[in-house]
This record gives C-alpha cells, sequence and structure tokens, in this order.
C-alpha cells in the first residue's frame, strides 16, 4: 500500500499523523507525507518521505496574524487557509498515487483529498483529532466564541450547529472550492459537512472516555485513542543538558505553554510567570518565541523553544496551557492537574471536557492574570480529587495504543477497498470493426 497522508495545521494537528505514517511504513507500506515546509525535518527524521504543499514563508504568515487566536475571527483565517490548500492537496494526490495500490489520509484540514477522491476515485480515510469536529444534537460540542449548548433543547443544538455552517463556513470555502470541483468537471457542493468526511471511513482519534459516541454521528465514523506523537519527528527524546540541570535545581516546576504556532502571546506568558511567582513555585516556559523573566523570577523560571513533553511533563506538578487537543492529552498522559486558558478554534470545547473529567480547570483569556492563574493553579495542586481523576486518566492513556489501532483500520479499509475492485466486472474488450463487419 501506498499511503499518502495530507496533514495541516500546527505540531499537534501533524505530528500524530506523522506518528501514524511511522507505524505504517513499520509494517512495511509505503509513506508519502505532504505538509508545510517546516514539518519536513520532522517528517524526514520519522524516516518518511515528504513533500512540501506550502512554503515556509505561507505558513509563518498564516500563524503571524493576531486574529488567529480570536474565537471567531481566528476560524474565518483558518478556513481562508483551508480554501487555499485545496488545489495543491489534491494534486499531491494526484501526482504521487499509484493505481490500485493507494490510501489517502488526510486530516481535517486537508479537504484537497476529498477532491481527489471524487474526481480520481482514490480511497480516502478522513483523520479528525478533536471532538469539536462530530457535530450532534445529544451531546454537542462547544463552538469558539459560544457559551455550552448543554442547556439548549437537543433540535435548537443542531439547528444552531447547522446555522454556523451555513452562514459562515460554507460561505467562506465553497465558492473556491466548487469553482475548483467545475475545473475537474465534478458537481458543485453545497453543504460542505454533508461532503467534507471520507464516504466510507473516517478515524476519530481520541478515547471514548473524553468524547463518547453519539447516536447522530456519522456511521462510518471509528473511534480509536489519542495518539501518542512526542515519540515521532523530533531529534531526541531527552531534554538537553540545561533543562536538566533546571529540573536537578529545585522542586518540580509548573510547566507552561500556549502552542507550538503561538505568536504574539506575551501577555499570558507573563501572567502565568506572574502566577507562578505569587505561589513560589518554579517555572517551565516552552515557548517558539523569546519570553522574557523578570528578575524577581530569575533562576526559579527557564525558556526553552522545545522540549519532548513524554520526557518534561512527568516531573512537573501542574500544567498551564491553551488546550489544544493534542497538548491536552499529553497532559493526561503525565498525569498532571491542567488549567486552561482556551484561546480559539476546539480549545473551548476541550476545556469542558478536561472539566468535566475533574482533571482541570480553564479561565477565560479575558480574566487570565497573575491573582486567578496563582488562585485556580493553588486550586489544582491541593486538591486530591483532581490527583485520583488524573492519576485514573494517566492509566487510560497507558494502557492504549492508539497508532496501532488506528494503522490497523487503515490497513482494513485498504483491503476492503481492494475487494471491492477485484469484484467488480471486468469489461470485455471490444473486438475492432474488421472489414467483414
Amino acid at each position: 500500500m501506498r499511503a499518502l497522508i495530507c496533514a495541516f495545521g500546527s505540531h499537534g494537528d501533524v505530528l500524530p499523523l506523522v506518528a501514524i505514517g511511522a507505524e505504517l511504513k513499520r509494517r512495511g507500506h509505503d509513506v508519502v507525507v505532504g505538509s508545510a515546509e517546516p514539518f519536513g525535518a520532522a517528517v524526514r527524521r520519522a524516516g518518511l518521505e515528504f513533500e512540501q504543499l506550502a512554503t515556509e514563508a505561507e505558513y509563518r504568515e498564516a500563524l503571524a496574524h493576531a486574529d488567529l487566536w480570536r474565537p471567531i475571527r481566528g476560524a474565518r483565517r483558518l478556513l481562508g487557509f483551508v480554501e487555499r490548500s485545496i488545489r495543491p492537496v489534491h494534486d499531491f494526490v494526484a501526482r504521487r498515487r499509484l493505481k490500485g495500490e493507494t490510501m489517502a489520509i488526510a486530516s481535517s484540514l486537508a479537504i484537497g483529498a476529498r477532491v481527489a477522491n471524487d474526481a480520481l476515485s482514490v480511497p480516502l480515510i478522513t483523520v479528525h483529532l478533536s471532538p469539536m469536529m462530530m457535530q450532534s444534537g445529544h451531546e454537542a460540542p462547544r463552538l469558539p466564541g459560544l457559551p455550552p449548548l448543554a442547556w439548549l433543547p437537543p433540535r435548537f443544538r443542531w439547528d444552531l450547529q447547522m446555522g454556523v455552517d451555513e452562514y459562515f463556513v460554507d460561505p467562506a470555502v465553497t465558492p473556491r472550492l466548487n469553482a475548483f470541483r467545475a475545473e475537474l468537471g465534478l458537481k458543485p457542493i453545497k453543504r460542505l459537512r454533508h461532503w467534507w468526511n471520507a464516504p466510507r471511513r473516517m478515524l476519530l482519534m481520541w478515547p471514548d472516555w473524553f468524547a463518547a459516541p453519539q447516536a447522530d454521528w456519522p456511521g462510518q465514523a471509528r473511534l480509536g485513542g489519542f495518539p501518542r506523537a512526542d515519540l515521532f519527528g523530533h531529534v531526541d527524546d531527552r531534554p538537553d543538558e540545561a533543562l536538566e540541570a533546571f529540573f536537578a535545581a529545585g522542586e518540580t516546576p509548573i510547566a507552561v505553554t500556549f502552542g507550538s504556532a503561538m505568536r504574539g502571546g506575551e501577555e499570558l506568558y507573563r501572567a502565568a510567570l506572574d502566577a507562578c511567582e505569587r505561589l513560589e513555585r518554579r517555572c517551565l516556559v516552552l515557548s517558539p518565541t523569546p519570553v522574557e523573566i523578570r528578575p524577581a523570577m530569575r533562576g526559579r523560571a527557564i525558556v526553552v523553544p522545545y522540549a519532548p513533553f513524554g520526557a518534561v511533563l512527568p516531573r512537573c506538578a501542574a500544567f498551564v496551557h491553551h488546550g489544544g487537543v493534542g497538548t491536552l492529552a499529553q497532559g493526561f498522559a503525565a498525569g498532571l492537574p491542567q488549567l486552561v486558558v482556551p484561546l480559539a478554534f476546539d480549545q473551548f470545547d476541550n476545556a469542558d471536557r478536561l472539566h468535566r473529567l475533574g482533571c482541570g480547570i480553564s479561565v477565560s483569556r479575558r480574566w487570565f492574570g497573575p491573582r486567578s492563574g496563582a488562585r485556580a493553579l493553588a486550586a489544582l495542586i491541593s486538591s486530591p480529587a483532581v490527583a485520583e481523576s488524573c492519576r485514573q486518566v494517566s492509566e487510560l492513556m497507558r494502557a492504549d495504543d492508539a497508532v496501532g489501532r488506528a494503522c490497523d483500520e487503515i490497513e482494513a479499509e485498504f483491503a476492503a477497498e481492494r475487494a471491492i475492485r477485484r469484484a467488480r466486472p471486468k469489461r470485455k474488450a471490444q473486438r475492432p470493426p474488421t472489414a467483414a463487419d
């Protein structure tokens, strides 16, 4: 099988698919990953072939705008990126496919692979990493910029989600999508959500204890678990010497990050550092951009651009972050109480689910500051109930091989597609006309 993996987003969106690709290669399959240039090194370190679908400049430009980290405006900018990626993703699948031997595996944002599925009949599996991608009238996900929908009757919950699609999502994507489909001789799409997912199989990469299957989810959905991507695509899974020295120099720190894609988050990091100062706790900051450490915290805080979550989080006391689903899962695996400051996208829904599990709480960006952060962290760290919930969830994480089960599903779907092709009646070759005719 040739697996064509199409992945867009932050590290938390892309590296789980790299982990799946690495396991597929270990099983003997040919794997090519198409993504933005900044992920090329990680893909190659995982032993996979990489093809660039967006330049580093395009990726950096998408991250640089401050609107990306606002609930409504961020969603609009993200949809603009989805729209612009349609043609490159389709062309990648068209260029690299092997007839009868290919399976396309696409992240939520890589809908150009769905176009290739329609235009070229390339088998496709859609991979969703967060429950916000699954609409439901029963347990509805929390949408960015809106309060939880649980107080609404089921019918109204559903209608609200459909309205968001009809008046916000569809107008942002379908014009360019349908223009491209017309070039390929395909019919236009009326409602993006009805078409978005692969028609035969979807992988939902979270466990049922985080978001249970709902009766109105698509029938082709297969629930998995959180993909532990921390051992794939990195140079080393051990902290560097400076970080090791920091751990050895004192008590367990509080870990803080607002994501690999965050730009312009200085006030958030400053508030988290000041909260740690109020608690007289040490702090480990993971930030892709520089963060100033004030004199009062020098020697008690360290800022690093990257550290392997799997190696450093188990050595921390608590975890402050933005609520990205991959970051949340790493906190679960480490058994840490988590304080989430959701900013955009699925982070509000993830924060609600964290709270229901008893493993953490959230503070809105508007109210997050040194005092509120210190109060929330003190409550989390001192709570026996939170500690027990974190321990139980960590045990569940250790028992799960989500990447392996995802690869089982991919192989099963490839075998099913091959069986369908073989079962189709072959056309008889027509005899060319002769003079006797």
